[in-house]
């Protein structure tokens, strides 16, 4: 080869460098509040959206405060999903002032008059939320929207099996947790979720006496702890009435591997 076509394929090749480094890694930025959220956008917006997580795994949605870095974050980013939760509360018009071109969405409109915010782990709230992305995404970037709605159907396919599976699996009638965090899967399934936490205060020995009484004649089976929350308390009640143990955290990136998981311990 001439030292003519070494250099022109060398430009070549840098031109198809330079291009593809300009090229943006992905069609759209979005900030969530918690990590499921980043599951859900992900599941349809898949390798085409970037997501920034503002409340990191470990921590509280109640107490937690972002640093510069997230902040800086979101300056990047072309639409925000909340969900209802304190940080969202306290921090949304921080939020509009740092970016006020950013698109906000709340999947906390689907809480209505209940103010328990964990809707994420109800299989048919999850669904609605799974929409409210899809025609964001679609109206941010249309040129994907095939992509989208592939992935879209793919996900709902998933929840619905999974609300089958939960009512053909689920036998046991009540299980008790420390925080209410399962409150929209209780509802979907019918089955009755006690939470020693009351008020997000911890129980008193009154209060704690009453949960193991009820457990004792709901037959409770199972008490579910969450690692972002004391175990303590739960502990001392599936001691007292012979339940097994079960760790689920609701803060999982995927929310259909925590339903299916919850699923599995309440047969």
């Amino acid at each position: 080869m001439n030292a003519k076509k070494l250099k022109m394929k060398s430009e070549k090749l840098k031109t198809l460098l330079i291009m593809f480094f300009m090229t943006p890694l992905f069609a759209l930025n979005i900030s969530v509040t918690i990590l499921p959220q980043k599951g859900v956008v992900k599941a349809i917006g898949g390798d085409k959206v970037s997501v920034n997580v503002m409340v990191p795994p470990g921590n509280s949605p109640a107490t937690y405060s972002p640093n510069f870095k997230q902040l800086k974050e979101l300056k990047k980013s072309d639409i925000y999903f909340t969900v209802g939760v304190p940080f969202d509360k306290k921090y949304i018009s921080k939020i509009k002032e740092i970016n006020p071109q950013i698109e906000i969405i709340d999947f906390g409109k689907y809480l209505k008059k209940d103010s328990n915010p964990h809707i994420w782990l109800s299989p048919a709230l999850l669904q609605l939320e799974s929409k409210a992305v899809l025609d964001t995404l679609l109206k941010h970037d249309p040129k994907n929207k095939d992509f989208y709605l592939k992935n879209y159907e793919t996900y709902i396919s998933k929840l619905a099996k999974l609300e089958t599976k939960g009512f053909n699996n689920i036998h046991q009638k009540a299980f008790i947790t420390f925080h209410p965090s399962f409150h929209y899967f209780a509802k979907d399934f019918m089955i009755k979720e006690i939470a020693i936490q009351k008020e997000g205060k911890s129980p008193s020995f009154a209060y704690l006496a009453k949960i193991i009484k009820l457990a004792k004649e709901d037959r409770v089976k199972t008490v579910i702890i969450s690692p972002e929350f004391p175990t303590k308390y739960a502990k001392i009640v599936a001691s007292k009435i012979g339940a097994e143990v079960v760790v689920i955290s609701p803060l999982n990136e995927k929310p259909s591997v925590t339903i299916n998981r919850l699923i599995e311990v309440l047969k």
